[in-house]
């Protein structure tokens, strides 16, 4: 216990002011400055604990004597003649306030006083011996209780954590209300007390929280369908342990994962619904170990239904075969198909059995329908798809000579093939069209092929049989040269032209790719309108 520092007695300062040793060297030929205590307060002491501080002192001449003048140090505690105190407190607890004095060695000595006070207080401990359990969204209060030491008392956290919800205050209050993500914590809580220097002590604990299964039914299931779910658990000591003792699942699932508590597989497809009940215990990593069971956890598997997975159909083209195949999945098979709203397209038709859209389709157009599937139950879906039906590829036609003669309006599927074909030699394929009107008319000629994700950027221009360019395009003159590249320009690569004759006439139409570069087939589409 700290004790304020006394001035120096008036007469000690009058005897150095009349005598020359009070400024003299320790060997009496030199001062050394006046006799002072520098100390101005002692530690305070534990009961049982070794005790090792002093008094020191400085100027004057030669040795040092300290003593105590008056009062008394506590029991157990004696000062020896450097100032040196020791020894090990005996109680009782309290303070003891006594004198020191300092006296140096000169022929007439020099004196100094100062007052001191030790405080003796018992040893800190922290009493509480262990702290209660708890559980999810309780209510939780206990206090911590220390003795010793010099008040008052602090209590904090110095290591772990406390379980989520719960809060520790100074005056060692640990309160709040349990998280459910609260789990069990092992921590350190530190109390350190108010005297000099500071006393500190530990003691570890543990708070469990009681371990629940909180599933008490799981996800539905369908047959057929992959399927996960997992038994949850709160409180208790992660990681967990998780067994299934009692109850079958269904066929095709497995669980639960001894360490995640997952079940999951493909349940057996089936007509009707099922369910089943599973008893499942979980046990945790504390020592002891926590268990917790739950019984009646029930698990229903929904029966199959089946479904139509195709979302499109590939486009079929004039005279060519045509075989693509409508996918179901789920339900239980085997399955039967029909068609049940709208009609395939001429030539095609639907097999019930595999559910396969196949013939040769005559006819260029795109027909809507409704494709519904039956399961064995039976259970039915059914699905909207279209299919388009384009113009046959047109053959090679290289130059006027060899044009491709079309018969008038239509559609005219076609494409660019690698340069070199047929041929090794290294010519960008090119295509002609004959077209012959017996009378006026206005033509509309363009091609399809960006905008069907072709990479085709074609160009189109109209010639006569010598292959030289026309010069009556472009609406409302035309007067213009028969030549486009892109149908807009710097938006689609696809090009258009509109063409005006003057009576029965025949023209080409030349199709090219503007790079003119080797790539695999590019593919188009030539529209014509207005021949007459």
């Amino acid at each position: 216990m700290r004790a304020p520092a006394n001035p120096r007695p008036i007469v000690a300062l009058l005897a150095c002011a009349a005598l020359a040793a009070c400024g003299g060297g320790g060997d009496g030929s030199g001062g050394s400055g006046p006799l002072n205590i520098t100390s101005t307060a002692t530690d305070d002491g534990v009961i049982g604990a070794p005790y090792n501080d002093g008094v020191t002192a400085s100027g004057g001449q030669g040795a040092k004597t300290f003593s105590i003048t008056s009062g008394a140090l506590p029991a157990g505690l004696s000062m020896n003649a450097s100032g040196a105190i020791t020894g090990t407190p005996a109680g009782p607890t309290g303070s003891s306030d006594f004198t020191v004095q300092v006296s140096d060695s000169a022929n007439t000595p020099a004196t100094d006083t100062q007052a001191f006070s030790i405080g003796i207080v018992d040893p800190l401990a922290i009493q509480t011996a262990a702290l209660a359990d708890t559980a999810v969204n309780d209510a939780y209060s206990a206090s911590l209780v220390a003795t010793g030491g010099a008040a008052p008392l602090s209590f904090g956290l110095s290591e772990g954590e406390l379980p989520a919800g719960l809060s520790l205050g100074a005056d060692g209050a640990l309160t709040g209300t349990v998280l459910p993500s609260a789990t069990t914590e092992s921590f350190t809580v530190e109390v350190t007390d108010s005297s000099t220097p500071q006393l500190a002590v530990t003691r570890a604990y543990t708070v469990r929280v009681a371990m629940q299964v909180r599933t008490a039914a799981l996800a539905d299931a369908t047959g057929g369908i992959a399927y996960s779910d997992a038994i949850r658990v709160r409180g208790g000591l992660p990681p967990y342990q998780f067994s299934l003792v009692a109850g079958v699942l269904p066929a095709g699932l497995e669980g639960p994962d001894p360490a995640e508590g997952a079940i999951s597989g493909t349940p057996a497809a089936a007509c009707a619904a099922s369910s089943t009940s599973l008893t499942v215990q979980v046990v945790d990593d504390d020592t002891p170990a926590q268990s917790a069971t739950r019984a009646g956890i029930g698990l229903t598997v929904n029966a199959a239904t089946p479904e139509i997975t195709t979302e499109a159909l590939p486009n079929a083209r004039v005279g060519i075969a045509y075989n693509e195949r409508v996918v179901a999945a789920g339900g239980v098979p085997p399955y039967s198909f029909a068609i049940t709203g709208g009609n395939l397209p001429s030539g095609l038709a639907l097999n019930p059995g595999n559910g396969r859209i196949i013939g040769t389709p005559d006819t260029i157009e795109t027909q809507a329908f409704e494709v519904t599937v039956s399961d064995s139950c039976p259970g039915t879906a059914s699905r909207q798809l279209s299919l388009a039906v384009s113009a046959a590829a047109l053959g090679r036609n290289d130059s006027t000579a060899d044009a491709t003669i079309l018969p008038g309006d239509g559609s005219y599927a076609a494409s660019i093939s690698p340069s070199g074909d047929p041929n090794n030699v290294h010519d960008p394929d090119e295509d002609y069209y004959r077209i012959t009107t017996t009378t006026g008319s206005t033509i509309t000629i363009d091609t399809d092929a960006e905008v069907n994700g072709s990479p085709l950027d074609s160009v189109i221009e109209v010639v006569d049989a010598a292959g030289a360019r026309l010069s009556t395009c472009g609406s409302p003159a035309f007067t213009s040269a028969c030549f486009n590249d892109d149908e807009t320009p710097g938006v689609t690569l696809d090009s258009r032209l509109v063409l005006q004759v003057g009576g029965a006439t025949t023209f080409y139409i030349h199709v090219v790719d503007w790079a003119s570069v080797a790539r695999p087939d590019m593919l188009y589409i030539l529209n014509l309108d207005g021949v007459q």
